[in-house]
């Protein structure tokens, strides 16, 4: 198989694919248009296609002659409501939605992967399936997915998918073994004082004192209860309370995100959360209700797989550009992907400096040197034609 002359031949139509879902964005559980072309080019490419899975998922099934291993390739879909910087030809069509997460690169890159299988089926063997799905960015399309039965009848043997990286330049492909994003739990601890005149606090109960004491003890649970070779990090991206600058409220809240990379550091932070919630605003005479929801668990690679991976990486860019881009404490609902079966979620780089590109994830200036997207491309097809072939 020709399978670098194949990728670079189909270069421009994988590009042109990238800017036209670059210019549609649709954000979480409303990607109709990005799902009925996924849909049409699966079909056309040979695939049994599924739709509505999981509200707007895909599903692409090809199955080859011989019995062999089932592959499953996944990619998501959505974009954010971003309000994108004016200047780009492909810029975003739609006013306050815009791919600032790298969403359009890995749904075509999977549609031009699903492509080029196709082509080889008479030399693979086994079950391709090629998963779009919706929502990632709001942590509900895998869910969604799977509730409606993605895994149910038959489990793939393999998955695997990719991500844009901003902090690696083009030509760079990242694979790291074991936990390499976090888990991401929402905290919310609703404090309840009694409120009063800004004159007479004495007469009060005050819930944002509370909770102002409240967010500096939390820090010595990280500085002195974890270790600090294992990763975890607090942050409140709300913290609500009162209306008027003379009147002391009855209540105060405190909303944010808990984000941990291995099971035992997540289950001690949770723990210890709500126990010094509980102790220090009852120090203060408030009353406390700690509301943990449980979010996305942490990326888990396999390094079986990343093995594989990895080698079909070096055979795309050099072992030179195939680095171990360490952990990072964001998230990805690829996770409940691979709990379920073994997996990689490689990084690709997109940065380029000289050409202005490398702006962080969900940035309105984001995008990507768009020469990665047949890296990406030519490293997933080498690893489905070894594991398939």
């Amino acid at each position: 198989m020709e399978i670098h002359s194949n990728v670079n031949d189909i270069k421009e139509e994988l590009i042109a694919l990238r800017r036209d879902l670059h210019q549609h964005p649709e954000v979480a559980f409303q990607e109709t248009r990005t799902a009925s072309m996924a849909a049409e080019q699966l079909k056309s490419a040979g695939f049994q296609v599924e739709t509505g899975i999981g509200k707007t998922g895909v599903v692409g099934t090809l199955n080859f002659d011989r019995p062999g291993n089932t592959l499953m390739i996944r990619a998501d879909m959505d974009a954010l409501p971003i309000q994108e910087i004016d200047g780009k030809s492909y810029g975003s069509n739609i006013r306050g939605s815009m791919h600032a997460c790298g969403h359009d690169a890995h749904t075509s890159v999977a549609l031009i992967v699903a492509q080029l299988l196709s082509r080889y089926k008479d030399e693979l063997k086994g079950c391709l399936k090629v998963v779009f799905q919706p929502a990632e960015e709001i942590i509900e399309g895998a869910k969604a997915m799977f509730d409606d039965g993605l895994m149910k009848d038959e489990k793939p043997d393999r998955v695997l998918g990719f991500h844009c990286w901003p902090s690696l330049e083009v030509g760079k492909v990242g694979i790291h073994e074991g936990y390499m994003w976090a888990n991401v739990d929402i905290v919310q601890i609703n404090i309840k004082g009694v409120g009063g005149h800004g004159g007479t606090p004495h007469l009060t109960v005050d819930p944002i004192s509370a909770a102002a004491h409240l967010y500096i003890t939390l820090d010595n649970l990280f500085t002195r209860e974890i270790s600090p070779f294992s990763s975890a990090v607090l942050s409140f991206g709300i913290f609500q309370g009162g209306t008027q600058y003379n009147i002391i409220p009855d209540e105060a809240k405190l909303v944010g995100s808990v984000r941990t990379l291995d099971p035992q550091t997540r289950e001690v932070v949770l723990r210890r959360l709500e126990e010094i919630s509980t102790s220090v605003v009852k120090a203060l005479r408030a009353e406390v209700d700690v509301q943990i929801m449980t979010g996305v668990p942490a990326v888990n690679n396999n390094a079986e797989v990343c093995k594989d991976v990895r080698k079909s990486a070096v055979e795309t860019v050099g072992a030179e550009n195939v680095v171990d881009p360490g952990q990072a404490t964001v998230g990805d609902d690829m996770s409940y992907f691979l709990n379920e079966v073994p997996g990689c979620y490689f990084l690709l780089g997109v940065a380029n400096p000289e050409k202005g590109i490398g702006a962080p994830l969900h940035s309105p200036e984001f995008d990507i040197d768009e020469n990665a997207l047949s890296i990406a491309a030519e490293t997933m097809v080498r690893a489905a034609v070894d594991y398939l072939g």
